[in-house]
């Protein structure tokens, strides 16, 4: 078994798969880096086969991470108590595994959306047609919206995406930089009528709006509407508005609302592609 590892600004997300049979973890592990010291205790919890890890041949423990080299340090001291070797980083490439990155330069995605978007082409692959287009979503610290085309000669390509606050730091942002404002958890409304709902409505919004933005513009390049993938720990707050403003374009244009369709760790689908082939 090979360990897993999504370490992200918030939290940090665990699975494990075995590199010749896929066989993958039912639930993975999210813990805090102030919880690294009991990192063995927290994957007990989960089920995860410490031993099996330590059996492993050649890299035992693989990881992508954008919470900066002092989380990183943390997470390979933790990695090294359970007996393990080194982690093996990942980083973004041009192109692997049947998808091609078209950033201006390559390395500089995130290693994060990267695995995502691997794991995303995966169930792409498996599941959808081959000259279908998807959005894949991440409402995380940041929220990511990005889009990869159809694939062609067995290569899809990832033609890029936007970068916003996520509806967490939007919702922080409003309570540290203004005197009276708090920090929301009120539901959304089409006319709210307490702050509390005001905030909620207007971060929702925003976040919709954006994922609107960019399906549209996926829907002109592609020629078709792109299917819709939702992720990270984020999206509850934007799910209904997103339906809502999704349907009524749509139904503006006269044409079919795409579906929601939820992925819970799409980055460890994508890691998991890696340990498959070390």
């Amino acid at each position: 078994m090979t360990l897993l590892i999504d370490s992200g600004n918030t939290r940090i997300k665990l699975g494990w798969c075995h590199p010749l049979t896929g066989a993958r973890e039912s639930q993975p592990v999210s813990v805090h880096a102030d919880q690294l010291d009991q990192l063995a205790v927290w994957l007990e919890a989960g089920q995860a086969p410490l031993q099996e890890f330590a059996n492993q041949k050649g890299v035992q423990a693989l990881g992508v991470n954008v919470a900066g080299p002092q989380v990183q340090k943390q997470i390979d001291a933790a990695v090294s108590r359970l007996g393990l070797g080194p982690v093996r980083w990942l980083q973004a490439q041009e192109q692997v595994f049947g998808l091609h990155n078209d950033y201006e330069q390559a390395s500089q995605l995130g290693a994060d959306r990267w695995a995502s978007l691997l794991g995303l082409s995966d169930l792409l692959a498996q599941e959808y047609p081959a000259e279908q287009g998807a959005l894949l979503i991440s409402f995380g610290t940041a929220t990511t919206i990005d889009l990869l085309g159809p694939a062609q000669n067995e290569v899809r390509h990832f033609l890029g995406g936007s970068i916003l606050p996520g509806p967490s730091l939007m919702l922080a942002s409003l309570k540290q930089n203004t005197a009276q404002l708090p920090e929301a958890h009120g539901q959304t409304a089409a006319f709210p009528r307490n702050t509390q709902a005001a905030i909620s409505t207007g971060v929702a919004a925003a976040q919709a709006g954006a994922v609107l933005r960019q399906w549209e513009k996926g829907r002109q390049h592609l020629g078709h509407g792109p299917l819709v993938f939702l992720a990270g720990g984020g999206r509850a707050l934007a799910q209904q508005e997103l339906l809502e403003q999704l349907s009524h374009h749509c139904r503006l244009l006269n044409i079919e609302a795409p579906q929601l369709y939820e992925l819970e760790t799409p980055a460890l689908r994508g890691l998991a592609l890696f340990a498959a082939h070390l």
